[in-house]
């Protein structure tokens, strides 16, 4: 029978920061793959039953907690529920908003959909380059709140809190549709989600209504 020297207390001392390495090593990589699934999944959004709010730019207390709520970037969040009528969103940047425009891909060979809400409201179909123009207050269906203004000479407009929508679910034409955002804050405008499959140069949400 063979006997082996027993290591000694350098080696057991190496072997354990071996073992320790491995499993911090495990642990990150358990890390990655959760991240990796939590962005997969906050890609395609189950909009949850919630109740009806108040279109004024305000988030008031416990108004949006029903909400399914996303960092959709990391200065703007972006607020998501239902009733049987109508769909509810809400977008609260970190610094106030003058304008949003939500582009809606509703599949199916139908051109996007994008409802405006600055100092004005309105809408329009068509493809990303080849806008027609804006026929100011045509919005059928839905509402949003529009900036105040603060002053006429020089026009001056005061920013949003925040910017709610609400939209009757039959304008969109289907239960499953894309999500994409501009919002203006300042003199930038910024483009959500900033995870998401790609199409048309943009990031979406996949919303499942």
């Amino acid at each position: 029978m063979t006997m082996w020297p027993k290591p000694s207390a350098s080696e057991r001392a190496a072997t354990r920061a071996i073992r320790a390495a491995e499993t911090a090593l495990l642990l990150l990589v358990a890390l990655a793959l959760s991240h990796v699934v939590s962005a997969v999944a906050a890609e395609r959004v189950v909009i949850p039953e919630g109740r009806h709010i108040l279109v004024d730019g305000k988030l008031g207390p416990g108004e949006w907690a029903d909400a399914r709520r996303i960092a959709a970037s990391d200065s703007v969040t972006l607020y998501l529920k239902r009733d049987a009528r109508y769909l509810y969103v809400a977008l609260q940047p970190a610094q106030g908003a003058f304008s949003v425009d939500l582009y809606f891909d509703r599949g199916g060979g139908a051109r996007i959909l994008d409802l405006h809400a600055s100092a004005k409201l309105g809408e329009r179909e068509g493809e990303f380059g080849q806008w027609p123009d804006w026929a100011w207050w045509n919005n059928r269906g839905w509402a949003a709140n529009v900036v105040r203004v603060a002053s006429f000479e020089p026009r001056e407009f005061l920013a949003d809190e925040a910017k709610e929508y609400q939209i009757e679910v039959g304008r969109l034409g289907a239960r499953r549709v894309w999500l994409s955002v501009d919002v203006q804050v300042g003199d930038e405008t910024r483009s959500i989600p900033s995870e998401g499959p790609e199409r048309y140069g943009r990031r979406w949400l996949e919303l499942r209504l």
